[in-house]
């Protein structure tokens, strides 16, 4: 054979080589596209299945927020009308719903949702929940109250204490950022709302918004309804802090001889003072003193206790007792007085003045 025939022959050869290479390789591509797009067309369906059943749960929570966002702008709207329970009772379930409803929607997200629709669906409710805590701890801090105890829950033995007191300025600034809060929210349910409309299946949810009237949350009217409910007289603010029971061990003794503010007591060499102090103010008050002193007559040494605690509104509390050491046939004067809380006009029933005599031994 010749080296040009050999020559020929072997370039033929490459040629084939390589047609045989692209052809295999055609082949393995229109296998890859024509099974992604199988994979395509299959998993189409089940997509739109899953956006379409987030959307009826979605939908569900939408509702509840919305019937919660009516129920917090009628209660701004009406506060400086309302009685302190009552209003009390309305934030607590505002936040307890809006609480639920963020719960709700976080159930409801997944890792692999589409473009994180999911996600950001409950950021949104997460977001609301969180301006309606912000705007009940502004109220409280402008009227001193402070969430209801929960029916069913633990007894915590005392009263929450009474909120730190905010200004007027602090109250308008706080509820002025909730309500920014809240329309950043409302931004984002309709970003999520085109989104989910967007992805297979064309799901819908329904409109939500909290804020309908942007400038009611703004700076301005805030303040005017903030001075309106400062203004209130059914949510003013009333302290009154008093004596209701003093009780002896042991108790006097009933004497026609001792003079008005004398109480005769049996022999004895110790006196123990049981005390119970009452608020029928309309806020609580975390700290209630209740100062004793006993003096001998005609003169002496004076020995002083103190006792404290909170008492809620409306409560009744006895204080840890007190014993003082005394004896037979002597006489001593006995002072009680509960420290008024700044703001207190009434000041009937809050000091006991009582002269001890104490029987001599038989």
């Amino acid at each position: 054979m010749s080296p040009r025939l050999a020559h020929r022959r072997s370039r033929r050869r490459s040629r084939s080589g390589r047609l045989v290479v692209v052809v295999i390789a055609a082949v393995a591509i229109a296998l890859l596209v024509g099974g992604i797009a199988r994979v395509g067309h299959q998993s189409g369906p089940y997509d739109a299945s899953v956006n379409r059943s987030f959307a009826v749960q979605g939908t569900l929570v939408a509702e509840e927020s919305n019937a919660t966002a009516s129920s917090l702008r009628q209660l701004w709207r009406t506060m400086q009308n309302q009685q302190r329970p009552a209003l009390q009772s309305a934030l607590d379930a505002d936040v307890a719903q809006s609480a639920q409803q963020a719960a709700q929607a976080a159930a409801l997200a997944g890792p692999d949702s589409p473009g994180d629709v999911q996600g950001q669906f409950a950021a949104v409710f997460a977001a609301r929940a969180e301006a309606v805590s912000h705007f009940r701890a502004a109220v409280d801090g402008l009227l001193g109250l402070h969430p209801l105890a929960v029916a069913g829950a633990p007894d915590p033995g005392a009263p929450a204490a009474v909120p730190t007191l905010l200004s007027s300025t602090e109250v308008t600034d706080r509820i002025t950022g909730a309500g920014a809060l809240l329309a950043r929210a409302d931004r984002g349910y309709a970003t999520v709302r085109r989104a989910l409309a967007s992805l297979p299946g064309h799901p819908r949810i329904p409109a939500s918004r909290w804020i309908t009237s942007a400038p009611v949350w703004q700076l301005g009217p805030v303040a005017a309804q903030v001075d309106l409910v400062t203004a209130s007289s059914s949510l003013a603010i009333f302290h009154r802090i008093f004596l209701r029971t003093i009780e002896l061990s042991p108790p006097a003794v009933p004497s026609t001889t001792a003079p008005p503010g004398v109480s005769v007591v049996p022999p004895t060499t110790t006196v123990t003072l049981s005390v119970v102090v009452s608020n029928q103010g309309t806020v609580d008050e975390p700290h209630v003193a209740v100062r004793y002193t006993l003096t001998p007559q005609p003169a002496g040494a004076t020995t002083t206790a103190t006792r404290s605690a909170p008492v809620g509104a409306g409560d009744s509390l006895t204080l840890p007792t007190v014993a003082f050491r005394v004896k037979p046939g002597h006489n001593y004067q006995l002072n009680i007085t509960v420290a008024s809380p700044p703001g207190q006009s009434a000041l009937s029933g809050t000091t006991l003045a009582e002269v001890l005599q104490i029987d001599p031994s038989t």
